[in-house]
């Protein structure tokens, strides 16, 4: 990893890789409102490449407690994936699953939590291999309650290679009981952004 990138991407490309996540965040939500049974709508408030050495700056807040549900990626691409959500938020997904009006982390919320974020990015990684062709396949998920910047640092430290950028998009989903806020992270080993451009055209 070094401190800089090492390339950069056209306009063009940045478009269609913001257009694949607008995608992929739509069969999250899709996925997520099939598990809880109710309708949900999501917005992309923001949907970036970031270089990997800025990450934890996507945080809304680097520091607050977070909880983090993550999972190795391989296939035709390797890399790794998390869905990083606000306490609050987290709560408030759990207490949907488990049809609660308030939960706190025990083992209980945190396997729901693992459940539902491992739908979430599962349906994420879908929605590039259904648009790229390019075959994504999740491990069973883990989960981390820490800071959001501790939790990316920590996934950062246990990569051995990584890609100059990662995909990060805030997400903010909204349910009859209001906002969940959370952000979604994709981290490919080298190459595989540059994959997934080439895969649509775009390389």
């Amino acid at each position: 990893m070094g401190v800089q990138p090492q390339h950069t991407f056209t306009e063009e490309q940045f478009d269609a890789m913001r257009e694949i996540a607008n995608i992929g965040m739509g069969k999250a939500s899709a996925a997520l409102a099939d598990l809880v049974g109710t309708t949900i709508l999501i917005n992309v408030p923001q949907a970036v490449y970031t270089p990997i050495h800025t990450l934890p700056n996507i945080l809304r807040d680097p520091e607050q407690t977070t909880a983090g549900i993550y999972l190795q990626v391989t296939g035709d691409l390797f890399g790794h994936a998390t869905f990083i959500f606000e306490e609050q938020s987290a709560h408030r997904l759990a207490a949907m699953l488990l049809g609660q009006t308030e939960v706190h982390l025990d083992e209980v919320t945190a396997s729901a939590l693992m459940e539902i974020g491992n739908i979430m990015l599962s349906a994420y990684l879908t929605a590039i291999s259904d648009f790229t062709g390019l075959q994504l396949l999740p491990s069973p998920p883990v989960m981390a309650v820490d800071m959001g910047c501790a939790i990316l640092n920590t996934i950062i430290a246990n990569m051995q290679y990584l890609d100059d950028y990662a995909v990060t998009i805030a997400t903010d989903i909204y349910d009859p009981g209001g906002l969940i806020s959370g952000t979604f992270v994709f981290l490919p080993e080298p190459g595989g952004i540059s994959r997934i451009l080439a895969a649509i055209g775009m390389g």
